[in-house]
């Protein structure tokens, strides 16, 4: 079995006990749980908290108590998760001819509040059901639940960077080449199964599937790029990192890039070209590329 995943909903249940009625006892309970250690390692490693466990999980939940429909949506989301079982276990299975040969992981899928909408954090994968994304259409859970998972796997062949030890251009261009991979093939990797249940409405998507919207992003991608590697590396400046907004941010730049990139791939070389830069890592994924014209 290359990926075997369990779904675990139990970090829920404190969360919403919590939103009912907050106290210290309970808030240190939710801190022991694996999804709030592993929410919080990822915040650190991404250079978006410096705050303790307690006090992050602390502000998410003050934040996420303003929404007062927020109890109402989980228990949908929940309910969709219940009800779907057999089609989520199907769509991981089709998933798995996206791995390289030899793939034999064992994963957690949990759910959270707050933070981002997906994420993955020490080879698991969490996604957050107060995300308005869910509420809007159910079915995205499943979606960026794949994605999330394809990510686990990226990230277990290809080590995911900490964003601390990134000081200079070379490992900023390292990092863009890293992020626009692992996004850009779990972006295409889920197209189909988008497709087939009319699950496009993700600006990812929105921007991929317009002719004239991937082609400027993607001439503005290797603008960015090329522009940082022709110079010789020097240390960051702060403005620097204003970079990672339009790769990551409105643009979605490596997004969109990366699954152009991936989708010219499997057409001109075949899907095992594609599948094979997971092994071989984000600088292969480039060459095989510009060989793929």
């Amino acid at each position: 079995m290359p990926l075997s995943v369990r779904i675990d909903t139990s970090f829920i249940v404190p969360l919403l006990k919590y939103l009912s009625k907050p106290n210290d006892e309970l808030l240190l309970e939710i801190t022991k749980h694996d999804a709030a250690r592993l929410t919080h390692a990822h915040a650190v490693r991404f250079g978006n908290t410096k705050k303790n466990i307690m006090q992050f999980w602390k502000e998410i939940l003050q934040s996420q108590s303003k929404n007062e429909n927020l109890t109402e949506y989980i228990k949908e989301s929940l309910t969709y998760i219940y009800n779907n079982q057999d089609a989520f276990n199907e769509q991981f299975k089709d998933l798995w001819q996206y791995f390289p040969e030899g793939t034999s992981l064992r994963t957690n899928l949990y759910t959270i509040l707050g933070y981002d909408i997906g994420i993955v954090s020490e080879g698991n994968a969490l996604i957050n059901l107060g995300h308005q994304d869910f509420h809007k259409n159910p079915d995205e859970i499943l979606f960026i639940a794949l994605h999330e998972l394809h990510h686990v796997v990226y990230t277990a062949f290809n080590q995911i960077f900490d964003i601390s030890q990134i000081h200079t251009t070379k490992e900023l261009v390292d990092m863009i080449k890293y992020c626009t991979h692992m996004e850009g093939l779990a972006v295409y990797f889920t197209l189909e199964i988008r497709r087939s249940t009319n699950g496009l409405n993700s600006r990812d998507y929105q921007l991929f599937l317009n002719e004239s919207a991937r082609t400027k992003r993607v001439s503005t991608f290797f603008d960015i790029l090329t522009e940082l590697e022709v110079r010789a590396s020097r240390s960051l400046h702060d403005k620097d990192w204003e970079i990672l907004d339009r790769m990551a941010g409105k643009d979605r730049l490596w997004y969109v890039t990366g699954a152009h990139m991936a989708e010219l791939i499997e057409k001109n070389l075949g899907r095992k070209a594609l599948i094979d830069t997971i092994r071989l890592g984000p600088d292969d994924f480039f060459k095989t590329y510009h060989e793929a014209f």
